[in-house]
């Protein structure tokens, strides 16, 4: 029986995968911790799976050092002599562009900033200058508006992340007193003639290989007059600060490289960016719809995962392996596409969809094995309750065919008995009767199927499979056969005569299933094989016999003795159907059953002999009533073992 067997679980299940993956998509877009999981996940990716890449042949850094600061006679600001000097020889080594991340926000020295002022004026080549378009004072935003009038100018901005502080984006640009400035990187790249977003772009980091992060050639600025002027020739240079702790950026390399290697200088930053932009690049875009269906997918794996039924070691195991499949298909994703795949989203939809699943199936099991307790309660012992709601899916109450033995009782003269006698004595001793045959029923493991009037109606093998369920049903009779005779001796010493209890017993393959709909739950059988059954159980009358058993009952209990009644053909049959009656180890072992199988083994020879020989067990046994329906057989003529029967 399947926990998801209506259409409103299954319509359950799929609301959960809904909200599931619409949380997942907000969460992803509006949780801060989620972002910020969200893009240590990427920052990993970057720093540990970008594929090394060769060092940058259109662009060169020349950075102000240590050692260059060691060459001048002050630290700050920048000698604007030195840069002077240092514009002249880039220049003359035919250099094709310049970007400058200094800021001119003070004055230095006057012959100085003059010199520096008119070199920036007169440059053949493209020259872009950073300045700051805020966080100036009054003077000094003056002074740099100043100096820098009618140069070519870029802001010195970084776009970074709000939450972390890192670099994660190319600054578009921005509005600075009513006028449109792009960013340093896109400054000097306009002036090249690249077209030029104003929209944000995120930031393609690339790595010079696993020594160096850095992909470009990097000189300290001091030494740039003494470079081979073809070092230099058609490049475009950067010039800025690489100090430690001046102008550092946090990047996604310092989550694996820590703070030392992960922080890069700005100047170093544009440069990444102005190469972005030179090659016209952008990070493949993962997409809404792809984010969607990835979020759908892990949902409804979250969601699986939940339903099946293994041991919870093997389902952890099972999870973790799903995550670590998402997050090795995420990293494989970035480093051979580029593609930068949503994980820690889809991680939680999985997750969500887990937990919500395994609480949806834990209240279906819940709901089932409380159906299940309240509709078998009452037809089969604790113990196969028990076992049925160990294994609610061993029961499939959509209907099935399986080998089963069915049990059927009647009381003789039940009619009779219930018109001689008050209907006060008369309903509690069928009470008591019915009741004491409903828990031999129970006790060998049986499910009472129904009960009508005086009959009983058991199933042996279902709903709970039982391998030994034809040896359960002879038990089970022949402790009801012992009971309808204590019952009715008992209710004898009371004056009423009770009559004797017949049953009978067959195996056979039937359909077993709920035959009540819905709203009226019935757990029956169908099948010829009940109808032989009950058949065997009406010729006890004729054989004068309490039990009856067919042969393919006995077949399969080769440890409990029985003797044959006959090859009987039943009421709307044409095949015989071998009978078979139980007997105790006492009964088995007696003259008189020896004397009678003797006896049977002549009539299935059909020798004549047979006569004599049930005549004798009868003299032995007057009450043997099989021996005497043969000999009566045999006196009116008919010889053999099979009997066919004229009445059901």
């Amino acid at each position: 029986m399947s926990m998801m067997s209506s259409r409103r679980d299954w319509l359950q299940i799929a609301g959960i995968v809904v909200v599931t993956v619409a949380v997942a998509l907000v969460a992803g877009r509006k949780a801060p911790f989620v972002g910020i999981a969200e893009n240590w996940a990427s920052d990993i990716r970057i720093s540990e799976f970008t594929p090394p890449s060769p060092l940058d042949d259109d662009i060169v850094v020349l950075t102000v050092t240590e050692d260059t600061l060691a060459t001048l006679a002050y630290r700050s600001p920048l000698d604007r002599g030195f840069l002077a000097r240092l514009l002249r020889s880039l220049e003359a080594k035919g250099v094709r562009a310049i970007g400058i991340d200094v800021l001119f926000d003070q004055a230095t020295e006057e012959t100085k900033d003059a010199d520096l002022r008119a070199i920036l004026g007169s440059l053949k080549m493209p020259v872009v200058v950073a300045f700051a378009g805020d966080g100036l004072t009054k003077s000094q935003a003056a002074f740099q508006d100043a100096y820098l009038k009618g140069i070519d100018k870029g802001l010195a901005n970084l776009l970074k992340d709000p939450r972390d502080g890192t670099v994660r984006w190319i600054f578009p640009g921005r509005m600075v007193d009513g006028e449109r400035f792009l960013g340093l990187a896109g400054a000097l790249a306009a002036k090249l003639g690249i077209a030029v977003p104003e929209r944000t772009i995120p930031m393609i980091y690339r790595i010079g290989g696993e020594q160096d992060l850095i992909p470009f050639k990097i000189f300290p600025a001091h030494i740039a007059p003494m470079l081979p002027g073809s070092w230099l020739a058609g490049k475009i240079v950067l010039v800025g600060a690489d100090l430690d702790l001046t102008d550092r950026h946090r990047t996604p390399f310092t989550t694996t490289r820590g703070l030392t290697k992960g922080r890069f200088p700005g100047v170093v930053l544009h440069a990444m960016a102005l190469a972005q932009l030179i090659e016209g690049s952008e990070p493949p875009d993962f997409g809404i719809w792809a984010e969607t269906g990835l979020l759908l997918a892990m949902a409804v794996l979250g969601i699986f995962m939940a339903s099946i039924d293994i041991p919870l070691p093997a389902r952890g195991l099972a999870n973790i392996l799903a995550m670590a499949v998402l997050w090795a298909g995420g990293v494989a994703l970035f480093r051979y596409s580029g593609v930068m795949m949503t994980l820690v989203a889809p991680s939680g939809a999985f997750v969500l969809a887990f937990g919500v699943g395994m609480s949806f199936f834990r209240r279906q099991e819940r709901r089932q094995k409380k159906f299940l307790r309240r509709a078998f309660a009452r037809y089969a012992a604790p113990q196969v309750v028990d076992q049925l709601l160990a294994d609610p899916d061993s029961l499939k109450l959509s209907g099935e065919k399986r080998e089963l033995t069915f049990l059927f009782t009647d009381l003789a003269d039940f009619t009779t008995f219930c018109e001689k006698v008050d209907p006060e004595v008369c309903v509690p001793v069928l009470n008591a009767y019915l009741d004491g045959l409903c828990r031999i029923l129970m006790d060998h493991g049986g499910t009472l199927d129904k009960i009508s009037g005086d009959a009983v109606n058991g199933i042996f093998g279902a709903p709970v499979e039982q391998p030994d369920h034809a040896a359960r049903a002879i038990a089970c009779a022949i402790d009801m056969d012992g009971f309808g005779l204590r019952f009715a001796a008992e209710q004898s010493r009371g004056g009423i005569d009770f009559g004797i209890t017949r049953i009978g017993v067959h195996t056979g393959v039937a359909t077993v299933g709920n035959f009540g709909g819905d709203t009226r739950f019935h757990y029956t059988a169908h099948g010829d094989a009940i109808n032989t059954a009950a058949r065997l159980e009406s010729v006890n009358k004729y054989l004068g016999t309490r039990v009856c058993i067919s042969g393919t009952t006995t077949a399969g209990c080769p440890d409990i003795r029985f003797r044959p009644s006959g090859d009987l053909i039943l009421k709307g049959k044409s095949v015989p159907t071998a009978a078979f009656q139980p007997l105790s180890e006492a009964e088995a072992e007696a003259p008189e059953i020896a004397a009678y199988l003797a006896a049977y083994r002549l009539l299935a020879e059909e020798r004549p002999e047979a006569r004599e020989a049930f005549a004798a067990v009868l003299e032995s046994n007057p009450e043997d009533s099989l021996a005497r329906l043969h000999l009566k057989r045999l006196e009116a003529g008919e010889t053999g073992t099979v009997i066919r029967l004229k009445e059901k």
